[in-house]
């Protein structure tokens, strides 16, 4: 988004073409060194960053919270995987009841 931006103001800031003057004015024909110093944008273009060095998550070792977090998350897939187990389990039940 930067990028844009700048580069459309530097369009804004750069004279019209000749043929797109609106009053007709010609220049005068330029030297070699002139054009070239008209082509070249105001600053060099924009580089992405260099990338960072990996790093772990975090410096710090884990703290007791962390383990809770942790086991109160696997216990919470554990008990979703049960759920599902014995919704599948009454599924078939009825299913069966049913004829299918």
């Amino acid at each position: 988004m930067l990028r844009a931006l700048l580069t459309l103001l530097l369009l804004l800031l750069r004279p019209p073409p000749a043929a797109a003057r609106p009053d007709g004015f010609v220049p005068a024909a330029a030297t070699g060194a002139e054009e070239r110093a008209r082509d070249r944008p105001f600053w060099p273009p924009l580089a992405p960053p260099p990338p960072e060095p990996w790093r772990a998550r975090r410096d710090e070792p884990p703290l007791s919270i962390d383990l809770t977090f942790h086991l109160l998350r696997h216990l919470l897939l554990l008990a979703r995987a049960q759920s599902q187990r014995a919704r599948a389990d009454s599924n078939r039940l009825i299913l069966d009841a049913v004829g299918r």
